[in-house]
């Protein structure tokens, strides 16, 4: 009864439904999805091996490189931008803080909460130049003695950024009245007043005393920006000489698909450092929206080709002759398409210097005949190449072994992101995992051209299989597995399991084996199902296949633990080891997969511990079965 109402208050103390979140297990990336893993290489032509799921920042920089403009070290900065300062290094705070009799203040929070009804989201409400011009404008005034009071006004106007409406009061120091009137307009505006704040802007404006006079325009604009009033906007900023970006911007709302045409054809002008960033923005924000560019242009139609696997790229390579729809149509290509020969002859002719080089050469690798093939893949490995394009040439190399030996040279890969380390990818392991016997699993746990590591984890997976394959599984090393739920009978791939120590029960029930695939909780991170070993002998493969079978019929690891354990506690109950191993037993149904029968297993091995064996500590460290 006990039993059951704690149960029942465990239950009841877990939510129905829990947030789709976590956990967050290290993961080995050997090529990142998103984005290069070298930033400022891949800036400065570097590209390495395209992928159609890098970010269109990343394809833009591509497509300039490949059509032969590239991006100055100004245009470099623009796109790429330096990360945004932590709080203790904003300029605004750091002048502040020096000025004398003032309590220092730590951080300052930008952001704001959207006000709308069931949706929750933040945006940037005090940009960095909000805060470089306070710091400016404190050098000014600081030496007209008035630097005291100013502060505690622009501290009320900050105070606005992430919540409230607190306006300062006028100026009591006739000095500071014009800086007080920008100083309440802004805190207006930073607090989403925007009519007010406009109205006060547009005083300011016209003020030529005011030393806001000149920026007053533009500020009074951009309140109308915020308050989504664009019409309006658009037009009162044709007026305003140093408003170009925000004219982009509001015209991007305005007049979408005029927009990213005239955008598309300004991100591929040389030079463009003073407006490629805001360019950029706008046009990945039209982009997301799956606006149409009226009329069509070269880079988004590229683009929308590149990352749908190439669709349409050997048709407009044919019609445009340029060198990013030949790196398009390589990647839509497979070994036996009638255009490959075409392909491969164009690419060819790229020069070692081309920012395609790698690219179009990994492509000739994947196309060529295998001889072939290989003898290119083994050149390029010879030099240099970023560590990703490294890893997916390795793979391709690997593919085409002909010999065991082979196989091993390339199976591993250098992760690219955190500490670096030589490992098994996907591929790599669903080979050595489905593909191998037995006996060659040994000969790769000795060979030097595995890593430490890998080998290390061959070991153990040995040491496994040889158990769960034997007629007649020794106690000695069921007990053993039983100690160590690190230990299973697949190869990892990546870093492996979480809990590295193989000792300790992993928290995230990575323990044992499951029985409905390899890796029921990680899976591997390439495409599923094995590729094969054709190097391999017959009678190696019929040899591999066997153990599979068998290691497949196999129950989950808790079933196949007890159903050992049970029978020898059957035939040996006087062996010293039985209680401990029925307590062992009942945990691994706590922690590890469960099965059909993984319940039943659970409440035998429990009242054999505690009918047989009460009066051990183990028996006191077993209150309870698990189903």
């Amino acid at each position: 009864m006990a039993l059951r109402l704690l149960i029942a208050v465990l239950i009841l103390a877990v939510p129905v439904e829990l947030p789709g979140c976590g956990p967050f297990l290290p993961e080995a990336l050997f090529h990142l999805t998103a984005g290069p893993e070298a930033l400022a290489e891949f800036a400065h032509g570097q590209l390495g091996i395209l992928q159609p799921t890098y970010e269109r920042r990343y394809q833009v920089i591509a497509y300039r490189y490949l059509s032969g403009v590239g991006l100055n070290d100004a245009e470099r900065r623009a796109i790429l931008p330096s990360p945004r300062p932590m709080a203790d290094t904003n300029p605004w705070l750091v002048a502040r803080n020096r000025a004398p009799g003032v309590t220092p203040l730590r951080q300052l929070d930008p952001y704001r909460q959207v006000k709308k009804e069931g949706y929750f989201d933040t945006y940037l409400n005090c940009n960095d130049d909000a805060f470089r011009t306070a710091a400016a404008t404190l050098e000014r005034i600081q030496p007209t003695g008035a630097a005291a009071e100013w502060i505690a006004a622009q501290d009320v106007v900050f105070s606005n950024c992430s919540q409230g409406a607190t306006i300062p009061q006028p100026a009591s120091n006739p000095l500071l009245r014009a800086d007080r009137a920008y100083q309440i307009a802004s805190a207006k505006f930073y607090s989403e007043q925007y009519d007010a704040a406009r109205r006060d802007f547009q005083t300011i404006a016209a003020d030529a005393k005011s030393p806001w006079h000149g920026i007053a325009p533009y500020l009074a604009a951009r309140c109308l920006i915020r308050a989504g009033n664009f019409a309006e906007a658009e037009t009162e900023l044709r007026s305003v000489a140093p408003a170009s970006h925000l004219l982009g911007y509001v015209q991007a709302r305005l007049h979408p698909a005029e927009r990213m045409h005239e955008l598309a054809l300004a991100l591929v002008r040389p030079d463009s450092e003073t407006s490629i960033g805001q360019d950029l923005i706008d046009y990945r924000m039209l982009f997301d929206k799956d606006v149409k560019p009226q009329p069509n242009d070269d880079l988004t139609d590229w683009i929308r080709s590149f990352q749908a696997g190439g669709a349409g790229a050997v048709e407009n390579r044919r019609t445009r002759h340029t060198l990013p729809w030949l790196v398009a149509a390589l990647q839509a290509s497979n070994p036996g398409d009638a255009v490959v020969p075409e392909l491969l002859a164009a690419a060819r002719e790229v020069k070692s210097d081309s920012p395609a080089y790698i690219n179009v050469n990994y492509h000739r690798v994947r196309l060529l005949p295998p001889n072939d093939a290989r003898a290119l893949a083994d050149r390029l490995l010879a030099g240099n190449m970023p560590a990703s394009a490294r890893n997916q040439f390795r793979a391709e190399r690997m593919r085409l072994a002909r010999s065991f030996e082979e196989f091993l040279r390339y199976a591993p890969r250098r992760t690219v992101a955190g500490a670096q380390r030589d490992l098994l990818d996907g591929d790599s392991a669903t080979i050595l995992d489905n593909d191998i016997p037995l006996a060659m699993l040994r000969q790769a746990s000795t060979s030097p051209l595995l890593p430490d590591a890998v080998r290390r984890q061959l070991i153990n997976v040995i040491s496994v299989r040889t158990l769960l394959l034997a007629r007649a599984p020794n106690f000695d090393d069921v007990f053993a597995l039983l100690k160590t739920p690190g230990m299973h009978p697949y190869v990892d791939s990546g870093y492996g399991r979480y809990t590295e120590e193989l000792t300790k029960i992993d928290p995230y029930r990575d323990n044992w084996w499951c029985i409905d695939g390899p890796r029921r909780d990680r899976p591997f991170q390439s495409q599923p199902g094995s590729p094969g070993a054709p190097f391999l002998p017959a009678s190696a493969r019929a040899q591999a296949a066997a153990e599979q079978q068998k290691l497949q019929s196999l129950p989950t690891a808790p079933d196949w633990l007890a159903a050992q354990t049970l029978a020898f506690a059957q035939a040996h109950p006087q062996d010293p080891r039985v209680p401990e191993a029925l307590y062992l037993v009942v945990r691994a149904t706590r922690y590890g997969c469960t099965g059909g029968q993984t319940g039943d297993f659970s409440h035998r091995a429990f009242d054999l511990l505690h009918r047989r064996y009460a009066a051990t500590d183990w028996a006191a460290k077993t209150p309870y079965w698990f189903k």
